[in-house]
């Protein structure tokens, strides 16, 4: 029977019951394959969803997948036109969730990297956005610090600065372990949370630059455990 179902969803993959099943699930199946440069269409896909809806859990999920798909195309395929639409969109989306009960305060740790993804876009804005993008970390963290998202993102922060300006990955271990508590706090572990493994995958990069190698492997072992399939983490341990 699910060999059947298998081979119904291939042969009508575009109808809404194959599409619905589950986008987190065929996104983060997306991401450990690494292949993110068609992203858009699962963008598309949510955005036809949120029409419909108009329901805030699709726009903000919406506006975390445009601003993965935009870190990877801003390191990737910086010619890309996607990159103005979604940064369009994503500011769009940062705007008008701010406006709402649920994700007002969750929504401002996107406000950093958007302002850095600006900044990358268009260099002779990097002295002005950049420190923008730093306070709106710590603003995020400040308004939302029970949220997940704000401590991610300030570790995605951090990794950069430690990365190519200067600065300590310890700050960036620090802020990814709590982001992934409190993930694990509010019992959102699951193979198809996405944003998940790269909260993961990001803390193991960290504890490599900081060379603390043991430390990178009981992670990397730790994403094999949820995702198995996930082949370029074997080439990445140590």
């Amino acid at each position: 029977m699910k060999k059947l179902l298998f081979i119904f969803c291939i042969l009508i993959s575009t109808s809404a019951f194959c599409q619905n099943q589950s986008v987190d699930c065929r996104i983060a199946q997306s991401y450990i394959n690494q292949n993110m440069k068609e992203w858009h269409v699962f963008i598309d896909e949510l955005s036809k969803e949120f029409e419909k809806t108009k329901s805030p859990d699709i726009q903000f999920k919406r506006a975390v997948v445009r601003h993965l798909y935009l870190a990877y195309l801003l390191f990737n395929d910086k010619n890309s036109n996607q990159i103005e639409i979604q940064l369009e969109g994503l500011e769009k989306d940062i705007e008008d969730l701010e406006k709402t009960t649920k994700y007002g305060k969750t929504v401002l740790a996107l406000k950093s990297p958007c302002l850095a993804y600006s900044a990358l876009n268009n260099p002779f804005t990097a002295v002005y956005r950049l420190p923008m993008s730093f306070s709106a970390a710590k603003t995020a963290i400040s308004e939302a610090k029970d949220s997940p998202y704000s401590w991610a993102e300030y570790g995605n922060l951090q990794y950069c600065y430690a990365l190519f300006i200067g600065g300590k990955f310890s700050d960036a271990i620090n802020s990814f372990q709590k982001a992934i508590s409190l993930i694990e706090e509010k019992g959102e572990v699951d193979k198809c949370n996405w944003y998940y493994i790269n909260s993961l995958l990001f803390l193991a990069k960290s504890y490599e630059d900081n060379k603390q190698f043991d430390k990178a492997n009981q992670v990397y072992d730790k994403i094999l455990r949820l995702r198995p399939d996930y082949e370029a983490i074997h080439r990445w341990k140590h």
